[in-house]
């Protein structure tokens, strides 16, 4: 079967060991699994989380013959609309997770009900009377059911219970800091037992009490919720619920072989386990868990070198100034991690050209390309640890790219979007490595690519404003020829090699004739087309190195040192000929008609140049004013 999962965010250790329990099943079933993923909700800026969240637009479920939600880990309404509108549409079987959904078969616990289980327990157990309780988001089905337990407790147990002994927390281990220290501002007694949402802010609310000298379970109780790692290790044991995620995972894969044996809207619950630890003031036997402080042991070395790896990344890839050398080092970093599977694709989008204008528009707006283009090019290509040849091109649709032949049986790919706030550039994959996912260091890889490729684009950018204004300065905007300020540039060693060597220099002076009367009869457009059809003869004119330059609104200049009298001449005739044959053309309603004149002199003073144009001005109005004459007469 090809299986899709969809779950935000692999932060908890319950989202984790959900996925081992998928990962296990997968293999035993020859199954190919898409675990499209992000870590969406971990961030407050709207841009970002728009940019993760595109990691499932990709997928097209009906290419699937099953999708597993892990509903309860998305807490964004129009995701999770757009997301079931998805399926729906796809009409392919799906396994929702933790949250129920009339629309699938689900799979949940008995959320309410391992909270009741260890108020229940903290009261006949341990005589507890007054409850703190820290909650996690409360948009999570999750988080309302065992707020509904933990009052339903109180109720059966005929307890009170007050507002503002609530913490409104987001299952975070800083957040149950936060909620410790909140509970010590109160200024009363200390509640007989803190009941936490999960474990992580269980253990910050234990270490927080620690530091202010209250000592748990002698002066206040605490439990929590998923029996995560460091529930096993922490002094004391913590006192939580076993929810079973794993056993979750693997039977998720199992109801999608098994789909025609369920009914629509059935919900499948597993039995959650009360672990009873320290924290609770039960003694506890001594148990042996070397297997899992061996495991913390390893898991700090390997944080630490992946952490060293992660800044280096961060240095080598931000310092990059081009496309090749930044993905040579993403390769470079992927490979020294062995991967079974690693690929990068890339959105292939066209260069667009756009105004100088636009250019600190473009550098800001993070509103363009939001979605995937229907073909993605695949940049990086690792398989059991060694490169392979990448650049292919391949239809979105196919998801992988096709030296993967579509992924191998047996085997769960991760997908992780490749985005910069909402902007997208594309994905990356990583197969049978699960644990570089679990670890953060996958996730950690494709975030800092993304910043990677943003720092490029604005670079390529400015590159381009800088290159642009360099064009504004020395280039006439309408006709591309020199502008004043290119010209005296650009005539620099031209007029310093006629200085040096006494070399006469010749200048030519254009004026266009009925420029007015064009602009009047015909309006500036057609007045702006004949200064560029007069530019254009004059850069054809141009054979030897002459310098050209609109010296005015209607007024050309041409500069070189190697025409002698004869050679100037010949040049004003190539220009009436060329006029010639556009107005012969008919391609205007206007005729294009010009006096021109020149003047060959030698330099003193690199300052004669001015006057140079000058006396080449007057030569050319006295051909103006003899073709005036001329006119007057017939």
């Amino acid at each position: 079967m090809k299986i899709a999962v969809l779950i935000c965010g692999l932060i908890f250790d319950a989202q984790k060991a959900f996925m081992k329990g998928i990962e296990r099943k997968i293999r035993d079933s020859k199954d190919v699994c898409s675990v499209f993923c992000c870590h969406g909700n971990d961030a407050s800026n709207n841009g970002y989380l728009n940019g993760e969240y595109n990691i499932f637009d990709l997928p097209d479920f009906s290419e699937f013959d099953g999708v597993i939600y892990v509903k309860n880990t998305f807490n964004n309404n129009v995701i999770e609309e757009q997301l079931a509108k998805k399926i729906r549409e796809s009409g392919v079987n799906c396994v929702a997770i933790d949250d129920y959904d009339e629309n699938y078969v689900n799979i949940t616990s008995d959320e309410g009900g391992s909270i009741y289980e260890l108020v229940d327990h903290m009261v006949k157990e341990h005589g507890c009377k007054k409850f703190y309780f820290v909650m996690g988001y409360m948009i999570g089905t999750d988080t309302q059911q065992r707020t509904e337990g933990f009052m339903r407790a109180l109720a059966d147990n005929n307890l009170d219970f007050e507002d503002h002994w609530a913490y409104h927390g987001n299952y975070e281990y800083r957040s149950g800091i936060s909620a410790a220290d909140y509970f010590l501002s109160l200024n009363e007694p200390m509640a007989d037992c803190i009941i936490c949402c999960n474990d992580q802010m269980a253990v910050g609310v234990i270490m927080e009490l620690k530091k202010n000298g209250i000592k748990v379970p002698k002066d206040v109780k605490v439990s929590g919720v998923d029996y995560d790692f460091v529930s096993r290790v922490i002094t004391p044991s913590l006192t939580t619920v076993k929810r079973q995620q794993y056993q979750k995972g693997l039977r998720a894969v199992d109801i999608l072989h098994n789909y025609e044996d369920y009914k629509i809207g059935q919900d499948i619950k597993l039995n959650i386990l009360l672990n009873i630890g320290e924290t609770c003031g039960c003694h506890i036997k001594d148990v042996n868990h070397n297997d899992v402080v061996d495991a913390l042991a390893v898991d700090r070395y390997e944080q630490t070198e992946l952490n060293q790896m992660v800044k280096m990344m961060t240095a080598d890839f931000m310092a990059r100034q081009d496309y090749a050398t930044l993905i040579d080092d993403m390769c470079r970093y992927a490979y020294r991690l062995k991967p079974k599977e690693l690929y990068l694709n890339l959105n292939v989008k066209p260069e667009t050209e756009f105004d100088y204008s636009n250019f600190s528009e473009k550098l800001l707006s993070d509103e363009d390309d939001t979605e995937y283009t229907e073909q993605v090019r695949n940049v990086i290509s690792c398989v059991d640890g060694e490169p392979l040849e990448s650049g292919a091109l391949f239809n979105k649709k196919e998801l992988y790219p096709p030296i993967s032949h579509g992924g191998r049986q047996g085997v769960t790919y991760y997908f992780f979007p490749i985005h910069y706030s909402r902007r997208n550039f594309g994905y990356a994959i990583i197969g049978e490595s699960g644990d570089l996912v679990r670890n953060e260091f996958f996730p950690n890889w494709a975030n800092i690519c993304s910043n990677a490729f943003e720092n490029i684009r604005k670079s390529s950018l400015m590159n381009r404003m800088i290159q642009t204004l360099d064009k504004m300065w020395i280039y006439d905007t309408l006709t591309g020829i020199y502008n004043r300020a290119g010209f005296f540039k650009m005539s620099e060693p031209i007029v310093k090699n006629c200085i040096e060597s006494n070399k006469k220099i010749c200048v030519v002076f254009l004026d266009v004739d009925g420029l007015k009367d064009v602009n009047d009869t015909y309006g500036h457009d057609e007045g702006d087309n004949l200064i560029k059809e007069m530019a254009g003869i004059m850069k054809g004119v141009k054979k030897h190195g002459e310098i050209i330059m609109r010296y005015g609104g209607d007024e050309f200049v041409l500069l070189t040192d190697l025409y002698d009298a004869q050679k100037a001449e010949e040049c004003i005739k190539e220009i009436e000929r060329d006029m010639v044959a556009i107005n012969e053309a008919g391609k205007h309603p206007f005729s294009l008609e010009a006096s021109i004149g020149y003047y060959i002199t030698e330099l003193k003073t690199e300052n004669d140049l001015n006057s140079i144009i000058e006396e080449a001005d007057r030569e050319m109005y006295k051909k103006k004013y003899v073709k005036k004459a001329l006119k007057r007469k017939h």
